[in-house]
């Protein structure tokens, strides 16, 4: 129950328009005040003339209240403008009708046109204020002229000013309710714009913290986007610089090739390598890019490893380094032949852990490197690492190929001259049918225009090729050259060919008769047995060899003439004569 009334008296709302709940707002409160105005003015009257009975008049209010009641359920339903239209009609018809039927301009109800003039001004605005401030002029011109002339049922009556009391009272308290609602609402619309105002200074006030944010966020990017294209093109550049790295294998053309195109492609003033010599002592200076650098190197500029300067330190530990002659920890730079140098840049060359050398970087401006130039060079410092230590096992793999060769050529100059001294000279020739051996491989005949390739057997000649043609007219082509060049190229492989496999087969037969030999004495047990056997294997083996084989006794050495006689055997032999 409680609820209910609670509900009734509770004005409607709608979320999604201010406008209307404000108007619906004022429609129910001055709806009600309507209403409840009527039902004191009855209920008074009655009262006070003592008179019950329920005459003409007193209908028309009760149609009234039931039709300000039916407004106020439209209004209850959402149909605000329809209902505030309405009503302000209805009362603004009443009230003149009232004053037209009782008193002309002098009633009460005439002054209760400023109770409609306000409720139009709250419910549907200034304009229908006007409007109905210009009628209720009319409509007081029309009564006082209607009282005037005789055509009104005004009877004007002298009465006590009581009898205007009641109807005073209920029209000012009505009029006092709306100026609340009216007063109020201005308030609650000053407050609602000075908290919107407020809201808009705090929007502003965040918007404009947002802006500065946005504004440092843009410049961050800004500075950011910039330190990834710097950082991007030094990225390319070391790419290009390790390009170019890998083309050099020389250490001595490797080496300048590298400062010079760093300093050409990050405009350092100063670029130098530094390699540790094999004591671990000293690190010499073996390249530069600036004019100085060159004179220290030829001047054999070398700083020991040891904490006393940064490239020292440097070589030692292997970690890079930075200095500057600004901020905390300002170093000062008196190198005479590097003047112009305000900070510098020292980064370790290694192989895995092992330091072979330092890149020394210098700049003509102060605070030229962060720790970001020191992870991006640091790149570029493995990749010289890695080259330097390439370049340095190219050239060993070099030099030992080299003593390779050397040492082949060498074995096989040896190999091929005792290998023509065990064999008679062989030639052939072909006469146009048939080959035939050569009988005198010295003198053989030669025109003009012969054709003499060399056989050559790792850079050793051990044959010659004679192409003779039968006409002195002839002219060798590129083409027949080439074919007499590649014939005997292929010659010395096959001649290396076959001594490998006459050596082979040496070793091979050599081998077996060691084998057999070793077989055999192997099941003899007797001493005479096993010189018996052995002379027996020896004399077969070479042929037409008298073989011997005597034991003497180890403490006396031989005499002249048993050394003589051993001497002109073909085999040596110790011992007893044993035939």
């Amino acid at each position: 129950m409680l609820k209910t009334f609670i509900k009734f008296f509770t004005p409607p709302s709608f979320s999604s328009d201010e406008n209307k709940t404000r108007v619906a707002r004022y429609l129910h409160w001055i709806a009600l005040a309507f209403m409840a105005a009527i039902l004191s003015y009855e209920l008074i009257s009655k009262a006070v003339s003592g008179n019950l009975t329920f005459n003409l008049f007193d209908m028309a209010l009760t149609a009234v209240f039931l039709v300000i009641f039916t407004i106020w359920s439209l209004s209850k339903s959402g149909n605000v403008r329809l209902a505030s239209s309405t009503l302000i009609i209805i009362l603004w018809l009443a009230v003149n009708a009232s004053a037209f039927f009782g008193l002309g301009i002098r009633d009460s109800a005439y002054i209760a046109n400023f109770l409609v003039l306000l409720a139009s001004g709250l419910l549907i605005g200034w304009q229908a204020a006007v409007i109905l401030s210009v009628l209720t002029i009319f409509s007081g011109i029309g009564l006082a002229y209607a009282e005037v002339n005789g055509l009104s049922l005004t009877t004007y009556d002298v009465s006590s000013p009581l009898a205007v009391i009641p109807d005073m009272a209920v029209i000012f308290s009505i009029f006092a309710v709306f100026m609340f609602l009216l007063i109020t609402g201005l308030e609650n619309a000053i407050k609602i714009a000075q908290a919107g105002t407020r809201e808009l200074e705090s929007a502003n006030h965040e918007l404009s913290n947002a802006r500065i944010r946005l504004e440092k966020n843009r410049n961050e990017l800004l500075v950011a986007n910039q330190q990834l294209v710097l950082r991007a093109e030094r990225i390319r550049t070391i790419s290009n610089i390790s390009k170019t790295i890998t083309l050099v294998q020389e250490i001595d053309r490797l080496l300048p090739s590298v400062v010079n195109t760093i300093s050409q492609q990050f405009g350092y003033y100063h670029a130098g390598i530094f390699l540790v010599d094999d004591q671990k002592k000293f690190a010499l200076l073996r390249a530069s890019s600036s004019d100085g650098g060159l004179r220290m190197i030829k001047q054999g500029h070398q700083i020991r490893i040891s904490r006393d300067t940064i490239i020292g330190l440097v070589a030692q530990r292997g970690e890079a380094r930075i200095a500057s002659n600004e901020g905390f920890n300002a170093v000062g730079f008196n190198n005479p032949e590097l003047p112009a140098t305000r900070s510098q840049l020292v980064l370790p060359l290694k192989v895995k852990e092992l330091v072979i050398g330092a890149l020394d970087i210098q700049s003509d401006q102060p605070n030229a490197f962060s720790e970001e130039d020191v992870s991006i060079l640091q790149i570029l410092a493995d990749q010289v690492a890695i080259a330097i230590q390439n370049s340095r096992s190219s050239e060993q793999a070099a030099q030992s190929l080299q003593k390779a060769e050397i040492a082949t050529q060498q074995l096989t100059n040896t190999v091929w001259k005792g290998y023509k001294e065990t064999i008679e000279p062989r030639g052939y020739r072909y006469n146009g049918v048939k080959p035939e051996p050569l009988k005198d491989t010295g003198n053989t005949v030669t025109s003009t225009n012969s054709l003499s390739i060399p056989v050559q057997l790792r850079g050793h000649t051990i044959g010659r090729l004679k192409l003779n043609p039968p006409g002195s007219s002839r002219r060798w082509t590129e083409d027949e050259i080439a074919i007499a060049e590649s014939t005997a190229e292929r010659i010395a492989i096959a001649l290396e060919g076959a001594r490998l496999l006459e050596d082979a087969q040496k070793r091979a037969s050599r081998e077996t008769f060691l084998a057999d030999i070793s077989a055999k004495l192997g099941t003899s047990f007797q001493l005479d047995s096993i010189l018996r056997d052995t002379v027996e294997e020896l004399g077969q083996k070479f042929k037409n060899t008298l073989v011997s084989f005597q034991l003497i006794n180890p403490s006396s050495p031989p005499a002249p003439k048993e050394e003589a006689q051993t001497m002109g055997h073909s085999t040596p032999q110790n011992g007893k004569d044993t035939d």
